[in-house]
């Protein structure tokens, strides 16, 4: 394009629409295995009136932790979260029925609720449900970020749903420039198109219904990708869209009258940063990363969290003489005993996780630090996160 536009709106579009025929027999197969679907349940789960355990960014994600079958799914994953959060919302101090209070309403309604155990993000609204994060200043985002958030991706045959739509904004105004990503039920893929550009995005597969699916995305200096889980659904080398802002909507068509009644969303993280990897320790003999997550309390890695242990073992196998020390880090949560050994467990994840795609253990040492290198006071979500952190030291 011949001028730069600073409007960009990344809409998942949902379209679930099948015959009364194919209907029928999905509905049969479906209710004769009712009683081993839980999900099926999973609206009666929300509590209005209920509170949750406590979450914050390492518990929140529990359903993502690594499969048996991880290192062969994710393994070409190549996402790499930015290395400074900005935005993390854990819902930690939220109550259970209220608007979130770390964001702000645009149009249509959110509450907290408490789904299956766990703090989410409920978008209520019959239409368009919008919502973004309380910045004081709009171009937080600069010219070199990463996004990530689960959302949930409902049962659409058993609901009876047959459109439903994620949409990114990127401009303050909230305009109509998108990239459109349509979910077929024949075909059971994920297929779209920019709205301001002929390219196509690649077409994967949907996945599990009622579950939970991770969409990341990096963009640097004009270049966009994007994720829906383990697979890469758009790349953009030259988007012609300035982004200032960030926001949600979510939308649905319950069998054309009413809003399906748990459309969610959680672990929104933005961060600076991102995709970087090789020439940060070039210029500075190592990498620094809080994007590695685990499970709360344990050294187990969040399968979304591969696209960095991915990245490492490629430059290590591309420099055959290179040596690192892995660091572990903690938050202040925690006495400190407990925080050295969870640091160097988790180091200890990170290299295990690098030497079962073939890289020699004699290259890779670890070291635990507990909380005992803060960045910063451990005041709030996005501080904790950013301590939280693996460190690769070249040697």
């Amino acid at each position: 394009m011949n001028r730069i536009i600073k409007i960009l709106i990344i809409s998942a579009t949902l379209f679930f629409g099948f015959t009364n025929h194919v209907q029928a027999q999905f509905w049969k197969k479906l209710k004769k295995k009712a009683e081993k679907i839980v999900e099926k349940e999973i609206d009666k789960t929300i509590d209005p009136n209920g509170q949750s355990e406590e979450n914050n960014e390492e518990n929140s994600e529990s359903s993502e932790k690594i499969p048996a079958d991880a290192p062969n799914l994710w393994r070409n994953f190549k996402f790499v979260p930015g290395e400074k959060v900005i935005f993390y919302d854990n819902l930690q101090f939220e109550e259970v029925g209220e608007f979130p209070s770390r964001w702000d309403l645009v149009k249509g309604n959110a509450e907290v609720a408490k789904l299956n155990g766990e703090k989410v993000i409920i978008l209520t609204a019959t239409h368009a449900n919008i919502i973004k994060p309380l910045f004081k200043k709009t171009g937080y985002l600069g010219d070199e970020f990463t996004i990530e958030y689960d959302v949930l991706v409902p049962n659409y045959f058993d609901e009876k749903i047959w459109h439903m739509e994620n949409q990114i904004f990127f401009d303050s105004t909230i305009r109509s420039k998108s990239i459109n990503i349509r979910f077929d039920e024949n075909s059971k893929k994920i297929f779209g198109w920019a709205s301001n550009k002929n390219f196509k995005i690649e077409g994967v597969k949907i996945g599990n219904q009622n579950d939970w699916h991770h969409i990341s995305i990096s963009y640097y200096k004009g270049k966009f990708k994007m994720y829906y889980d383990n697979k890469r659904v758009s790349n953009i080398p030259k988007f012609d869209m300035y982004p200032e802002i960030f926001a949600l909507n979510l939308w649905c068509y319950y069998n054309g009258k009413k809003q399906h009644p748990y459309l969610a969303i959680k672990n929104i993280r933005i961060a600076h940063g991102g995709g970087q990897m090789y020439k940060r320790i070039m210029a500075d003999g190592k990498y620094v990363t809080n994007g590695i997550i685990f499970d709360k309390g344990t050294s187990t890695i969040k399968k979304s969290s591969l696209g960095i242990i991915n990245k490492v073992v490629n430059i290590l196998k591309e420099n055959s003489d290179w040596k690192f020390n892995i660091i572990g880090h903690t938050d202040s949560d925690g006495d400190d005993t407990s925080n050295i050994k969870l640091s160097s467990d988790r180091a200890e994840a990170v290299k295990k996780a690098i030497i079962e795609q073939g890289i020699n253990a004699a290259r890779l040492t670890v070291t635990g630090k507990g909380e005992s290198e803060p960045l910063n006071s451990n005041k709030t979500p996005e501080e904790k996160a950013n301590n939280r952190r693996v460190a690769f030291i070249k040697k």
